[in-house]
């Protein structure tokens, strides 16, 4: 596709054709062609539609080559900060065409805008926008993250950039603690930092003083004489006097300005070297730094990180009151959790204490408990539900193996529970076997040696099934496994336990015979009293009797009940602390207009917004978890102190603070990010 060519300068005071401003040299360098830094053909920006439509630019024709310094010139509302906008790919032109060294505008994506900005352009404007809670140094490499030069370089960059404008001895202060004209010094520095190849300047010497214009106006020609186009918006008639050539902006028209040359009294150190170039176009030396390699994309997520972190530094006030919010939403979710536990250990305790529905009965002896007529008579009782029988059987007596003893040498000893139980027991605790008949089996006088396995104790064993055939050896006798317990039900220590029929007990001696009595609730107290003298009248002394509740779906229940509560309680808190964070900073985007279009301008793209605002939000939730961790472990203390409880504190209840933080923090910063990185920054830079 062919290029559009400035036309050849015409004598001095004459338009070229069309309305186009001409070049003000003769477009060559040693006698060949120079492609423009920036064209423009046909420019227009207007806003609105129909008849309230406002033309802010109409048909701007103009090219600025490598190493001019051209002045923009022209009445308020002229139009000279849209033009602006335009030519720093802050704002898009209504129609014409624009080339950036000889790359159509129009044509690039928005990612390609925002290196373009990052790599080829630097801004300077007349409120500086200076951040505040940075450092001279840190303001002067904000475009230095953004390309992700990495440290060593930006260093030295933003050192040289510093002392090149006089300015190095502050580098440490604090924006906020700066002037006005080190403000400015320091914009400049910001800007050259980055070796862009055209600085746009808008009216970098409207706030100063004269004596701090002339020292910019100063460094404005140095950074050109070294090869930097310079192109500044401007109603300074000093700052126009000293450029080389000058465009007048009037009611969004441009023209060319015949006399150029400034007067004696008021030109730079520089502006008579300007002066005596030659008639030919010569492009100034390139003397720009030059740049290693970017920094990787884990070591930009650091630099981003500490971005964040620096900002909530430098606000002190806002971020306090970010961080109560989050502190009071993950204090409140670790606290209520940890109180929920607590409280629900400490009713089991008292729940289990009372005996609701289990009596254990032994005798000394066992005889009195082995006898089937004790059972029976046990039955009879009022509240009775059932009756089971179980005896343990010590690890010395059963010598539960796989292989029969002394096959197999140092074979692997059994290390769970041995024991019998009838099939009454095993209903009471509401286990389950597989096959479901597998219990009445085992009680069967016609069964033989078998046995029960629970399911960990068959994984310890290496039994998949209880299959025909498949045996386990007893003290050295073999017994067939006739089934698997699938569930323990309220008795966990059966699933890793083997489960003997009573057939072996006169080779097998069991221990601590029971007898365990379940019943309805509320009567364990009184058959504790009732069953001594009905299973032994002549001796009741003789029988112990312990109301052991087994209440453990109760606590659960006790503990879903309360995490019910504590986790609704838990969600209010946390939506109350997502907003009101959602709410500060959506108002710290709108105060941060500025800030954002600053960003922008020196090439930052949407997705970096976006992230600035959702890191700020994920670091100062992450603090806020840990804080509200810290306290809601200090409200668990103190509660369970003057309640005389025994704190249950999980040490991953940290971790989870600090994650729902995290989270909480992202999710109050995703509408506020979203507001930010779709700011318009030409608009931002306008008001």
């Amino acid at each position: 596709m062919g290029r559009d060519r400035a036309p050849r300068r015409p004598a001095r005071g004459h338009r070229a054709r069309g309305g186009a401003v001409s070049d003000p040299a003769n477009g060559t360098q040693n006698g060949v062609d120079t492609e423009p830094l920036l064209s423009l053909r046909g420019i227009g920006r207007h806003f609105g539609s129909g008849t309230g439509t406002t033309h802010a630019l109409r048909d701007i024709t103009f090219d600025v080559f490598p190493g001019e310094f051209v002045a923009i010139i022209g009445p308020s509302g002229s139009g000279k900060s849209t033009l602006l906008n335009v030519l720093g790919l802050l704002d898009t032109a209504s129609e014409g065409e624009y080339r950036i060294a000889g790359s159509s505008v129009s044509s690039l994506s928005q990612r390609q805008r925002d290196t373009l900005r990052a790599h080829t352009l630097g801004f300077v404007f007349q409120a500086s926008h200076i951040l505040p809670g940075e450092s001279a140094a840190e303001n002067a490499a904000l475009g230095l993250r953004i390309q992700g030069v990495a440290l060593p370089e930006r260093r030295a960059a933003v050192r040289g950039a510093l002392e090149r404008l006089g300015i190095l001895a502050r580098a440490q202060a604090l924006g906020k603690n700066l002037s006005g004209g080190e403000r400015q010094r320091v914009a400049i520095a910001r800007a050259i930092a980055t070796g862009p190849r055209l600085l746009l300047a808008d009216e970098p010497t409207g706030a100063l003083d004269s004596e701090n214009s002339a020292r910019i106006i100063e460094h404005l020609h140095t950074l050109n004489a070294e090869g930097v186009t310079i192109l500044v918006i401007t109603h300074d008639p000093v700052v126009a006097a000293s450029a080389t050539r000058r465009l007048v902006l009037t009611d969004g028209r441009i023209r060319e300005e015949a006399g150029v040359a400034a007067a004696p009294q008021q030109e730079p150190p520089h502006h008579a070297a300007l002066q005596a170039r030659p008639a030919h176009r010569t492009t100034p030396p390139d003397r720009r730094p030059a740049r290693g390699r970017t920094r990787s994309g884990i070591a930009r997520f650091g630099d981003e990180i500490l971005e964040a972190i620096s900002t909530h530094a430098g606000r002190p006030g806002r971020t306090m009151m970010l961080l109560f919010a989050f502190l009071l939403g993950a204090g409140g979710l670790v606290g209520s959790i940890g109180l929920s536990q607590s409280a629900a250990a400490q009713v089991s305790q008292r729940l289990t204490s009372a005996g609701l529905d289990e009596v254990v009965v032994s005798s000394l002896g066992g005889g009195i408990v082995t006898d089937p007529a004790s059972s029976t008579r046990i039955r009879e009782l009022e509240g009775v539900v059932g009756v089971g029988y179980r005896a343990q059987v010590s690890a010395v007596n059963a010598r539960v193996s796989l292989l029969p003893p002394g096959t197999v040498a140092e074979q692997p000893g059994f290390t769970g529970r041995t024991m019998y139980a009838s099939a009454e027991y095993l209903r009471l605790v509401t286990a389950t076997t597989r096959p479901a008949s597998a219990p009445a089996v085992l009680e069967a006088t016609w069964s033989g040696d078998v046995a029960l396995v629970g399911a960990a104790a068959a994984r310890e064993l290496g039994i998949a099934e209880a299959a025909p055939g498949m045996r386990i050896f007893v003290a050295g006798t073999p017994v067939e496994v006739i089934g698997i317990i699938t569930s323990a039900g309220r008795e966990s220590l059966l699933d890793s336990s083997v489960v003997l029929s009573p057939a072996l007990a006169d080779r097998v001696r069991g221990e601590q015979a029971e007898l365990v009595v379940r019943t309805q609730p509320g009567y364990p107290a009184a058959l504790a009293a009732a069953i001594p003298p009905i299973v032994a009248p002549g001796n009741p002394g003789v029988v112990t009797v312990q109301t052991v509740a087994d209440l453990r779906a109760l606590q659960r229940g006790v503990n879903a009940d309360l995490g019910t509560l504590v986790g609704i309680i838990s969600i209010v808190l946390l939506v109350l602390a997502c907003l009101s964070a959602a709410t500060s900073m959506y108002l710290t985007v709108r105060a941060r207009a500025a800030e954002i279009a600053l960003r922008r301008a020196v090439g930052a793209s949407r997705a970096m917004i976006w992230r600035m605002f959702t890191l700020e939000g994920a670091t100062i939730g992450a603090a806020g978890g840990l804080a509200g961790s810290a306290a809601g472990i200090a409200m668990v203390l103190v509660a369970s102190g003057v309640q005389q409880w025994t704190p249950i504190l999980d040490p991953a209840i940290i971790g989870v603070g600090v994650l729902v933080g995290t989270l909480t923090g992202i999710a109050a910063a995703a509408y506020p990010a979203l507001v930010a990185a779709r700011a318009d920054p030409a608009q931002a830079i306008r008001e």
